[in-house]
């Protein structure tokens, strides 16, 4: 008997179940949805462990993305590369941080996101491929590093408080606590003088404060004295105020005097240039008319006639020279 079987059914069986097989593999891949995601980077500076792929990343407790991809940073290898898929309609702000966080007791870890309240978005750099999110060290880091630090400086006092008891230094606190017992002892043996110490101390507190009333009357009075001695100086004040004005006075007056004493050169160098001058022809003049008036004199001496008929300017004839010279 022949079976019959049908392999066109057959085949588009197998069509379908590989097609099934296909959609199956994608929907997990994609995380069983069919959101779109936008990628970020965030660096790392402390230890990932607990931290895969595939690792769920939450914005404020709401699933938002997955841990696409962890590897150490190419330029910086102490730091550590984590590329994120998050939901292309969460609003990822300028100020978003992302921080590793514990999941339970299981020993992985989830990377959670907050912040948010900025208003512009988070923007790429020029030269980067996609957003970084800037990374906040985990609690638990945070705590790991103090507990270091703590350890550190426990180990530190440890070391000092080993060398401080070391046996000589043993030896020398008891020497001191020796040496305290023995003062102790003698402070109990003098308890009489440190008593006569005690009274003479209080006796001269109460000297002290005596001074300081006599000190306390010595200041009233040496301000009574600055007040009289602001009192003179304010008369000194007034004084020196008197004196100035009187000085003003004087100046003023020399001031004048020098006037008048200019006034009085201008007037002698005025005199010295328009009345000497006319002087000096006046006498020329009275000098000219003293000599003239002394030859007419000496003529009237000689002839006394000239002064009737004048003087004869006719040349003498013949015979009248002789006559004249006798």
């Amino acid at each position: 008997m022949e079976s019959k079987v049908n392999y066109s059914i057959v085949g588009l069986f197998v069509v379908l179940l590989f097609g099934a097989a296909l959609a199956s593999a994608w929907w997990l891949y994609s995380g069983g949805s069919a959101r779109q995601y936008s990628p970020y980077l965030v660096y790392a500076t402390d230890s990932v462990s607990g931290l895969n792929s595939d690792s769920r990343v939450y914005y404020h407790g709401v699933d938002v993305g997955y841990v696409d991809e962890i590897r150490i940073d190419r330029n910086n290898p102490e730091n550590i590369r984590i590329r994120l898929l998050i939901d292309h309609t969460v609003p990822i702000r300028a100020d978003t941080s992302a921080q590793l966080q514990p999941q339970g007791v299981t020993g992985l870890s989830v990377l959670n996101l907050k912040g948010g309240s900025a208003d512009e978005d988070l923007s790429a750099k020029a030269d980067a491929c996609c957003p970084v999110i800037p990374y906040e060290p985990s609690l638990f880091s945070k705590l790991e590093g103090g507990l270091n630090d703590t350890m550190v400086r426990l180990v530190a006092v440890s070391e000092r408080i080993d060398r401080l008891l070391r046996e000589d230094n043993l030896q020398a606190i008891e020497r001191t606590v020796a040496n305290l017992d023995r003062v102790s002892g003698t402070l109990a043996e003098e308890r009489e003088t440190l008593r006569s110490l005690m009274k003479n101390a209080a006796r001269t507190a109460e000297n002290t404060a005596e001074l300081t009333e006599n000190g306390e009357q010595l200041l009233g009075r040496a301000e009574l004295t600055m007040d009289s001695l602001d009192q003179a100086i304010v008369r000194v004040s007034g004084t020196m105020n008197t004196f100035e004005q009187t000085a003003d006075r004087v100046a003023i007056a020399a001031e004048a005097t020098v006037g008048f004493s200019e006034a009085g050169e201008r007037a002698a160098d005025e005199i010295s240039r328009q009345t000497l001058p006319e002087m000096s022809l006046l006498i020329r003049d009275v000098r000219e008319l003293s000599r003239r008036l002394s030859e007419f004199t000496s003529t009237l001496d000689e002839d006394p006639s000239r002064a009737l008929f004048g003087s004869d300017r006719r040349a003498p004839g013949p015979g009248e020279a002789g006559d004249r010279q006798r």
